[in-house]
């Protein structure tokens, strides 16, 4: 479970309410998911009155769809930087980069799910206007900040097994589905199911799980006739 962070007031400078109510909105997603995001709640923690939120999210559903977008990009973050360490370290051997890569790209996934779980909900299932696909174009290719989503990272990590001769390029649809559906699952296994089990146990579930997927992926019997 992740640790309980005190509630600060946000401060901002002129021109920077809607950002900082944003911020705000993030503060509550991390200790309660996106339910806990309110508006006024916003409003109190930013220092504001409430009609000065409205100016800027005339809905809940605007607000959220705008946290969950944060998420989104605050996930995509923490997965980068445990990738740019895999990347540093990689095999000099293209198949096995790229392999090894997939793999890592899944379990930075898991990880940030047990790092962050209200993030990860919201970021997942945060955003009231629709659910988040990764890999299916949903018209916004970054968050606020200019900042990828996850999905650019399996996408990336899929193209690498293209190129390395892995996998088939008409195959990454549903390479996409599968290794989406691999760590999506894993994660709320770990978080709503098997909360009990110890951090060796998880890491040995994670490596499993997604040993299981790579060889599915670029198994030739993926490959449809």
């Amino acid at each position: 479970m992740a640790e309980k962070r005190p509630r600060t007031r946000a401060t901002y400078h002129h021109g920077d309410l809607r950002a900082a109510l944003v911020a705000a909105g993030i503060t509550l997603a991390r200790d309660g998911g996106p339910q806990a995001i309110v508006l006024r709640e916003v409003a109190r923690i930013v220092g504001v009155a409430p009609n000065s939120a409205y100016g800027h999210f005339a809905t809940l559903t605007a607000l959220k769809e705008a946290v969950a977008q944060r998420a989104l990009g605050d996930m995509a973050e923490a997965m980068s930087a445990h990738l740019d360490v895999v990347d540093a370290e990689a095999p000099d051997d293209p198949q096995e980069a790229a392999k090894t890569y997939l793999i890592e790209v899944g379990r930075a996934y898991i990880h940030f799910a047990l790092a962050e779980p209200g993030l990860f909900r919201t970021a997942m299932g945060g955003d009231p206007t629709g659910s988040y696909i990764p890999g299916a174009p949903d018209g916004q290719e970054a968050d606020d900040q200019g900042r990828s989503k996850p999905d650019a990272l399996l996408v990336r990590a899929l193209d690498r097994l293209v190129a390395a001769g892995c996998l088939r390029p008409g195959d990454t649809a549903r390479a996409t589905m599968s290794s989406w559906a691999a760590v999506h699952g894993l994660s709320i296994l770990f978080l709503d199911l098997l909360p009990h089990l110890t951090a060796e146990q998880q890491e040995a579930a994670i490596d499993d799980t997604l040993g299981v997927n790579l060889t599915g992926v670029t198994a030739p019997a993926f490959v449809r006739s």
